[in-house]
């Protein structure tokens, strides 16, 4: 049997000098081995080292470009230079204040008919709700829609508003008449709370906005509505004894609220 040294894959098996011994061939072929340089590799699945990350330039602050000013459109003074929560109430103010207190009423006159509350209670407040838009209406087709119409406002907008007027005076002459104990008092009640609702959002979406960029003087149409209206309210009813402007502020209106949900209910049919 052949030597073990001398197998097949030893180092004494590729001896070229047979008579070497078996030690020097070995320490020879490791040296050959060590001053072969080797070829570097990639094997498949191994993770590459991350690259160095590259430096960014940071962007500097950009340049402040300024327009040239405009010119004053008109003299500065205390009316138009004033936080809007310090400028003299208007015309349009006036009206939105009523268009507040109304919703109020509506929403109380709701709770009434909800809970069934006695007739004599809910016809005090239907009235009070009456005697108080068509006090509103009065001074809006009296002293406000000529003066609208005088500075211009598109006249199929004030047409618009004088027929939803006659339709609402429609309603409350009905309601007026009415005897709370009818089954379709408390809903005749509820329609006039929704048409005044409409009206209400149509005026301030679309026509107080214009009539404030018309250049009205709704300072001094104010103090002339304002006047007419103490006329017209001389004797108006109070609700249990609690002037209706109190009673009006007792609730919150939420006229905003129903102005948002008129307006999604218009876009999202």
């Amino acid at each position: 049997m052949a030597d073990d040294k001398t197998k097949r894959g030893s180092p004494d098996s590729t001896r070229l000098n047979k008579s070497e011994a078996y030690e020097v061939a070995y320490a020879r072929k490791k040296a050959n081995a060590g001053n072969t340089p080797r070829k570097a590799t990639a094997r498949r699945g191994s993770a590459r080292a991350p690259a160095a990350p590259v430096a960014r330039k940071r962007a500097g602050p950009k340049p402040t470009v300024r327009s040239a000013p405009h010119p004053p459109t008109e003299e500065k003074t205390a009316q138009n230079t004033a936080p809007r929560t310090m400028k003299t109430a208007d015309a349009v103010d006036l009206l939105t204040d009523d268009h507040l207190q109304v919703s109020a009423l509506f929403k109380q006159y709701e709770k009434l008919a909800t809970r069934k509350a006695p007739s004599e209670q809910r016809r005090t407040l239907a009235d009070t709700i009456c005697g108080l838009l068509k006090t509103h209406t009065a001074i809006e087709e009296e002293i406000f829609y000529p003066a609208a119409r005088k500075a211009r406002i598109e006249a199929s907008l004030l047409d618009e508003a004088d027929i939803e007027h006659a339709s609402a005076k429609d309603l409350i002459a009905q309601v007026q008449s009415g005897d709370p104990a009818d089954d379709h008092y408390d809903a005749r009640v509820k329609v006039l709370g929704e048409y005044i609702t409409h009206h209400v959002v149509e005026e301030h979406m679309e026509m107080f906005p214009k009539c404030r960029r018309a250049g009205m003087d709704l300072v001094a149409l104010r103090e002339r509505m304002q006047a007419r209206k103490s006329e017209l309210d001389a004797g108006a009813s109070t609700e249990e004894g609690v002037p209706m402007a109190l009673a009006a502020s007792a609730e919150s209106p939420g006229i905003l609220s129903r102005i948002s949900e008129s307006l999604f209910s218009a876009r999202n049919p």
